[in-house]
């Protein structure tokens, strides 16, 4: 007669939970037949059966059984890979599990909040300093509060998630400027904090939350590209977990946002900028747009909206380019051209050089900021400065400003200067577009 093979065991374990003491491990036994099975346990080094227990086996509605064992052990034992073994008629199998599950601790959350400045106004002149970690693997941590260095408080914390520690801290002590750590460990966790009032923010009346400012397109952008991006910055952030950014029109519907990487502030919090492109005929015809900020330490979310800016008073720049002086040309060193843009509002435009006609590369020069014209409060003035070699000079090479802003008639302007002539011409030209500007429909 034929040989009927009968089915074994099929293993299925479970880790425990972190914050459980004991820890409980669980193996499920199912579709067998007979109703024979014993089971083991071990860890690398020795039995542990004393420690297990089993259950009665139920039969399964297609005539095979099932069954479950489950090992006990203290939290401080239940370390490393434990094994379960089923031992049936048919076969045996063995299965392998860790007493948690893998950590990852690249995940792992940490920040420190200093004191809410309203439990100052309280009775007693006191507020707390919290430090909070998330998603950490055990279920113990040590928190360790250093005031300018010196240890002044020890926490103990177990919890599944989230951990706490608070340090009460007087009005006197906080605006004397020392400095709290916190510094916390842990089997598969280790790293610290550090706050104070100046480290927070430097000054006296500082914010504490978080900041949003709207940043406008610059003109280069919007002339070259022919696009206007938007940007909502996001600063003064304890962290950016959970923090999210839309931006949308004025009907409501949404646009395209891209988040930037996170930067460190001076003072230790993060700022993140939010950026949306739109079409620059939009932005100029004063359309509206807003930008929505969402973040777990924002009891509300902030909004915030705005539009192009008309500009009165508004006026083109005058150009004027100068030519290396003969002094620092005898030195037969270097040639610096300089290029004076005065007289325009608003302050936004830029400054590019070309040589022979083509693009110099913005390492070889150096713009200023638009600064405010002495006795002018509504004009502004930049210059730009193009080093060279004496050698490029000599050679007869031209030389070229190239100027853009809104007021000018073509928005761009260019004044040339090379040995020959010594002397500048003008001309208004029309810059030529990269192939990847946006367009709009």
């Amino acid at each position: 007669s034929a040989l009927l093979l009968l089915p074994i065991p099929s293993l299925f374990c479970s880790s425990a939970n972190q914050s459980q003491d004991p820890v409980v491990l669980g193996c499920l036994a199912k579709d067998f037949l007979p109703d024979s099975i014993t089971f083991s346990w071990r860890d690398k080094t020795s039995n542990l059966t004393n420690a297990m227990k089993n259950y009665p086996s139920t039969l399964n509605t297609v005539g095979t059984y099932s069954t479950v064992t489950q090992l006990s052990l203290s939290a401080s034992k239940a370390e490393g890979i434990f094994y379960c073994k089923a031992k049936h008629p048919n076969g045996e199998k063995e299965t392998t599990l860790p007493a948690f599950p893998p950590c990852s601790p690249e995940k792992s959350i940490m920040n420190i909040y200093p004191p809410a400045r309203d439990q100052f106004l309280e009775p007693y002149k006191n507020s707390s300093i919290t430090c909070i970690v998330k998603n950490v693997c055990g279920s113990t941590l040590t928190f360790k509060w250093l005031k300018d260095g010196v240890l002044v408080k020890t926490d103990e914390v177990t919890d599944s998630k989230t951990f706490h520690s608070h340090l009460t801290v007087t009005e006197k002590e906080w605006d004397g400027g020392h400095k709290y750590s916190c510094k916390v460990e842990g089997k598969n966790f280790s790293d610290s904090r550090n706050t104070s009032k100046v480290f927070e923010c430097g000054e006296i009346d500082c914010p504490q939350g978080i900041i949003v400012t709207l940043i406008p397109p610059t003109f280069a952008d919007i002339y070259i590209r022919k696009s206007a991006t938007l940007t909502c910055r996001v600063g003064n952030m304890q962290s950016t977990e959970g923090l999210n950014v839309t931006w949308s029109k004025k009907d409501g519907k949404p646009l395209k946002t891209t988040l930037g990487d996170r930067k460190v502030q001076g003072n230790g919090r993060f700022t993140v900028d939010a950026t949306t492109s739109v079409c620059a005929d939009e932005w100029e015809r004063g359309d509206e747009y807003t930008c929505i900020v969402s973040h777990p330490d924002l009891i509300f979310p902030i909004k915030n909206t705005f539009r192009k800016q008309p500009v009165t008073d508004s006026r083109a720049p005058a150009v004027y380019v100068f030519p290396p002086p003969a002094e620092q040309l005898a030195l037969r060193e270097a040639a610096t051209v300089t290029c004076l843009v005065k007289g325009y509002n608003p302050p936004d435009l830029f400054i590019k050089w070309l040589s022979n006609g083509e693009e110099v590369i913005s390492s070889k020069y150096i713009n200023t900021v638009s600064i405010p014209e002495l006795g002018q409060s509504k004009l502004y003035f930049s210059y730009s400065s193009l080093s060279i070699s004496e050698q490029e000079w000599n050679a007869g090479n031209t030389y070229t400003c190239l100027v853009g802003h809104e007021k000018l008639p073509l928005q761009v302007t260019q004044r040339t200067v090379d040995k020959s002539t010594g002397k500048p011409t003008s001309v208004n030209v029309s810059l030529v577009m990269s192939d990847t500007a946006s367009t709009c429909y």
